[in-house]
């Protein structure tokens, strides 16, 4: 029996009084034990029984963009009745055109699906992926389609400073990578600090990280020089310490946030 998690995902403007509304006393969701005492990366810690609270999730909510999350589809499916039916009674409309619904199976299946009803027997679209805030879902759990994405948008922001900044020859090698690192790698590395990464994935930003550095110092393929080198030429580290550095930040915010 294969477990899911499964997700509902909703264009609509509204007000956190709608989702409070719609929710209350509703026990639908994804259950998460936690405790915020000691050291986050004390695992003995995180794994005892006692000191331990519990809350439910029901959405995912940014600005107008919001996700119902369930472990089974009845319950994705109560909480989409609920939330549809608090909707209407603050006078607004959930659009059922923009609003998708996709299965996380695990173990990951490509052909997991949920079938989620709407009003007047309206049925929401199917999907093996969607964005969210800028990532993508998929409904394989993993985060190729994601790192796909990214690096379509970098290699888009890297080609169109082609002749206006790496081609050049007035502007200096250091001015070229700091502009790198400030509009690329942003862009490549845009929500990595949630990205769970396998050496194959750090292998293709690496690649196309070496790539557009060696781009930038007017490298060659047939001058042969080791990737090493090329790190030291431009001054900037591989994209793995990027990753690190990146995910570390994100943990120390963690820790600081209150209770």
């Amino acid at each position: 029996m294969s477990v899911g998690l499964f997700v509902c995902k909703v264009f609509i403007i509204f007000f956190a009084m709608m989702l409070r509304v719609a929710f209350q006393n509703c026990e639908a969701g994804v259950p998460i034990h936690y405790r915020t005492d000691g050291d986050v990366f004390d695992l003995r810690r995180l794994q005892s029984k006692t000191k331990v609270q519990l809350a439910v999730l029901h959405d995912l909510l940014f600005a107008d963009d919001c996700a119902l999350v369930a472990h089974t589809p009845a319950e994705v499916q109560l909480l989409f009745d609920q939330f549809f039916n608090a909707a209407r009674r603050f006078g607004l409309t959930v659009s059922l055109k923009k609003t998708e619904a996709m299965c996380q199976s695990y173990p990951p299946s490509q052909s997991a699906s949920v079938r989620i009803a709407a009003g007047d027997n309206v049925v929401l679209k199917p999907v093996d992926k969607f964005c969210y805030l800028g990532s993508y879902l998929s409904n394989t759990i993993t985060v190729d389609s994601d790192i796909s994405s990214r690096l379509a948008k970098a290699r888009c922001a890297f080609g169109k400073l082609q002749r206006r900044l790496w081609g050049v020859h007035d502007v200096s090698k250091e001015t070229k990578v700091a502009v790198y690192q400030a509009v690329v790698l942003t862009t490549l590395l845009y929500g990595c600090e949630t990205w769970t990464l396998y050496q194959r994935s750090i292998r293709r930003l690496d690649q196309f990280h070496l790539r557009c550095l060696r781009k930038i110092a007017g490298i060659k393929w047939q001058n042969k020089v080791t990737n090493t080198d090329v790190l030291q030429i431009c001054g900037i580290t591989g994209i793995e310490a990027f990753l690190l550095q990146v995910q570390l930040r994100w943990v120390g915010h963690v820790m600081r946030m209150p209770e």
